[in-house]
């Protein structure tokens, strides 16, 4: 530090006012400019070759124009920044170095002075009466370095915050040095656009390109505030807004909210800007840039909850919705698509997104926003039409359209994930004693064993033929277990211990037919038919062709068995009053597994 540096705040801030007052006024200027442009150039009377290519240099200075304005926003946001780095505490140079300077001075001087009279009270012991009074002047010198060393500690803390100031803001405009110079390299090549009367616009110039990449990356760091990782250089950070914008270009393709992408700006700045040293600041940033793209990792959750579509209206959760489909290529998945291609989608949910996470509660609650609309009440709470709402005549209430399809359809994505999930955080047992062990754990006691098992116990005429694969261990019987919310994440556990999942490379026929599914509704209620019993029905034709088939008795040839009156051998879940011929075997082996995992 100098004793010639000198930092004012109020004038520091005046300052910054008024060249943000001046920036305004020029980009206002420009706006005008913009429109006197439009106003030539849309006069209909003027119409020639040589006006076309004058439109076209006019085209090019708007370019310019436009890319003005946004080095402005992005100075604003810099003088802004500058604003509130320095602080209220005018930092005079030569006053703090001259106070740390005589802080120093009395230190030594008192520390002497101590030392001495400690010295005296030594050699003059046999006279008490001194030696005590030297040493309470040694205790007395002792108390006066230690204030001065206070004030010392002031003194640098202050020469500090001049530091910490100087190094917050260094880099301050450095990021609009690329783009000003595109800028300038543009208007000195339409200044020599004009020859032999005419304009002849250079449409090859490197500066259309450069100019046009560097506006998006500088609009990109002003809308979502990205801030430049602390102590690297000019060409890392300009590698590091190349990746950045990128990303953001693509979530914003993709249909991200604003809110959302905020949130993956605020997360890069706090774990990468703040934290990462410079050697590894663009392996980390690719690292988390591809993290937004898988569902349920760290930052994807952090843009997710941003994005408060589910309070908001039923169209904007439908967007968030869109957006999900687009991330996981569920875009690309119908009715027609294999297991293979369902279970690649699965690959893009974060292997290690738990069932019991509250990010499934979120989806839900968002598919739930989207699809269902409860019925209007009166003033004093009583539904109007109330029979229709029972009904599901209302038609918001039904998850139509291809989206709708492909939300229904990512319920089996979902169940997969989750089983594999369990199947792979143990090492040893079956599936359903990995169950267990996870149920068994601490904060996983969400859960309930009681759901109706009736529509995964489907066979032909009431159990006379089950599906091929079907275990007839333990009575039979298939048992369901939901956790989150006793009710989202389900389970289909046969009598051998093994999850029924309809993407399981060796799933069975039963597996197909009887297998678990991801609940969009809270309990098994009306909504529950609406978000997920009735989109998997024959009126929809939502579910996997593949799936669809398996419900059919095949002969060796593949082709559907009839039955002697002549309808197709189907399987179908037991009527309610048929239950009963189930209900000891399920009964024992769901209380088996509550004791199992009570243990």
């Amino acid at each position: 530090m100098s004793a010639s540096f000198y930092l004012d705040p109020a004038e520091i801030k005046a300052q910054c006012r008024e060249a943000i007052d001046n920036l305004h006024e020029v980009s206002s200027k420009t706006i005008n400019v913009e429109h006197k442009l439009d106003e030539f150039i849309n006069n209909s009377e003027l119409e020639s070759k040589a006006f076309d290519a004058l439109k076209q240099q006019i085209a090019d200075y708007k370019t310019v124009l436009q890319s003005i304005r946004s080095l402005i926003k992005y100075n604003i946001g810099e003088y802004k920044t500058l604003m509130s780095s320095v602080g209220d505490k005018v930092l005079d140079g030569d006053k703090i170095l001259k106070g740390q300077e005589y802080a120093r001075g009395r230190i030594r001087a008192y520390e002497d002075r101590a030392k001495r009279c400690r010295e005296n009270a030594v050699t003059y012991a046999a006279i008490a009466v001194y030696a005590e009074n030297q040493s309470t002047r040694a205790s007395l010198y002792d108390h006066l370095a230690d204030n001065h060393r206070r004030m010392l500690e002031i003194w640098e803390e202050q020469e500090q915050a001049y530091y910490d100031i100087e190094n917050a803001t260094k880099n301050l405009f450095s990021t609009g040095d690329s783009t000003a110079e595109q800028i300038n390299a543009a208007l000195s090549d339409l200044g020599k656009s004009f020859r032999a009367g005419a304009f002849h616009p250079n449409l090859e110039a490197s500066w259309r390109a450069k100019l046009k990449e560097e506006v998006k990356e500088l609009d990109v760091i002003v809308l979502y505030g990205i801030k430049r990782p602390i102590s690297i250089n000019d060409e890392t950070w300009e590698k590091y807004q190349g990746e950045v914008t990128t990303n953001v270009l693509l979530l914003e393709k993709q249909g991200w909210a604003v809110d959302g992408i905020k949130a993956y700006a605020k997360y890069i700045n706090k774990n990468i800007a703040g934290k990462i040293p410079s050697g590894n600041v663009l392996v980390e940033i690719d690292k988390c840039n591809k993290q937004t793209q898988l569902v349920g990792s760290e930052v994807f959750k952090k843009m997710w909850y941003a994005w408060k579509a589910e309070g908001l209206s039923a169209s904007e959760s439908k967007k968030k919705l869109k957006m999900l489909m687009k991330v996981t290529g569920m875009d690309g998945i119908d009715e027609n698509s294999s297991a293979d291609d369902l279970r690649r989608i699965a690959n893009k949910i974060d292997p290690n997104l738990e069932p019991d996470d509250k990010f499934w509660r979120s989806l839900a609650g968002t598919v739930e926003t989207a699809y269902y609309s409860p019925p209007k009440t009166n003033f004093y709470g009583v539904a109007f039409e109330v029979d229709k709402a029972v009904k599901g005549i209302y038609s918001q209430n039904e998850m139509t359209g291809t989206l709708g399809k492909r939300v229904h359809l990512f319920r089996y994505v979902i169940s997969y994930q989750q089983a594999e999930y369990i199947r792979n955080k143990y090492t040893n047992g079956t599936d359903e004693e990995k169950l267990i062990r996870y149920l068994k754990e601490k904060g996983h006691d969400d859960w309930t064993v009681d759901e109706s098992v009736r529509l995964h116990l489907k066979s032909y005429n009431n159990g006379e033929i089950f599906p091929d694969g079907h275990s007839y261990a333990n009575g039979g019987v298939n048992i369901k277990v939901v956790t989150n919310g006793k009710f989202h994440s389900e389970f289909i556990i046969n009598g051998d211990g093994k999850f029924l999942a309809l993407l399981d490379k060796d799933a069975t026929q039963d597996a197909k037919v009887n297998c678990s599914s991801f609940n969009y509704a809270r309990r098994n209620d009306y909504i529950h038919q609406v978000l997920d019993v009735n989109p998997a029905g024959e009126k929809y034709k939502y579910e996997p062709m593949f799936r669809r088939e398996s419900l059919y008795e095949h002969d060796k040839n593949g082709c559907r068995v009839y039955s002697s009156d002549g309808y197709e051998l189907k399987f179908e879940p037991p009527a309610i009053k048929d239950m009963s011929q189930y209900k000891d075997d399920i009964n024992v082996c769901q209380e088996y597994f509550r004791k199992r995992v009570k243990l």
